[in-house]
């Protein structure tokens, strides 16, 4: 069964945004999916329920709102140029509303959205923010920093501390690679703090591994002073497409899989990292 048929991808037109829509488009092409573009604009009012009449009083709001369905237009032709069923949509923020509260649980599998940029996406996407979206949607995100690096995905690394919990996680990013055409490397990182022996490591990744379709996974441990050092050792060396993680609203390691250790590695990657919820 195909694992993304919607995704919601948040666009504010800047270049950071723009590689976000290529990463889109991508999927979308590789797994038959539907788009919905989403554009926030911040407005002085409530723009929805504001008269025609009263929009007058607000000339330079009604011109960003112009501009944003202009931008928006071009957008759409893009992914319907190519055979893409697509909707765009603009909501209206006067400053208090978090875009996670306009995004519907039920409607998507996938959110596609740029790491930084201007205007309605700059605040929330790398920083505390970031955070907000994540613990207030459960739908997988993609953030996107730099442009397409190839028109295909060949190999997706997905970092586990490989806990029974985090089985609905690895069966999600079977189906994500499947529908990919992509190989994974499961990737544990052995920390002084939560030390495993070789033996134990090797017999947790097996447990996984085996549920991998035929010569998909590969598995791999890195030994390092903490997590994001690991993984950053890992990608360094890594040809991989895109980076996989789960952060856990409630841990019981200090950091592992933490949203703070989500946040740095957004940051200090250079590809897209898509991000699960346990």
């Amino acid at each position: 069964m195909k694992t993304i048929n919607k995704i919601l991808l948040l666009t504010d037109f800047s270049d950071v945004a723009n590689n976000a829509v290529d990463y889109a488009l991508q999927i979308a092409k590789k797994v038959k999916a539907e788009i919905e573009i989403l554009h926030l604009i911040s407005t002085p009012v409530d723009w929805v329920k504001l008269t025609l009449d009263k929009e007058k009083m607000f000339p330079e709001t009604k011109a960003e709102i112009g501009i944003a369905n202009s931008k928006l237009t071009e957008l759409l032709k893009k992914f319907t140029d190519q055979g893409i069923k697509a909707t765009k949509t603009i909501v209206y923020n006067e400053g208090t509303q978090n875009i996670s509260q306009f995004i519907k649980e039920d409607k998507y599998e996938l959110i596609v959205m740029g790491s930084h940029g201007y205007k309605g996406i700059k605040d929330f996407v790398v920083g505390s923010n970031v955070t907000n979206v994540i613990r207030n949607t459960k739908i997988p995100i993609l953030v996107v920093k730099k442009p397409l690096k190839r028109d295909s995905f060949k190999r997706i690394v997905m970092s586990s501390t490989f806990e029974e919990k985090h089985k609905p996680y690895f069966q999600h990013m079977i189906g994500y690679a499947t529908d990919l055409d992509a190989k994974m490397d499961l990737l544990y990182i052995n920390t002084p703090y939560h030390f495993k022996e070789t033996k134990e490591i090797d017999e947790m990744l097996l447990l996984f591994d085996k549920d991998c379709p035929d010569n998909m996974c590969n598995k791999h441990h890195v030994d390092a002073f903490n997590e994001e050092r690991g993984i950053q050792f890992f990608m360094d060396k890594s040809d991989a497409d895109l980076f996989a993680i789960a952060p856990e609203r409630k841990s019981n390691f200090s950091h592992f899989f933490s949203l703070s250790l989500t946040e740095a590695i957004i940051h200090h990657l250079q590809i897209p990292v898509l991000i699960f919820h346990v």
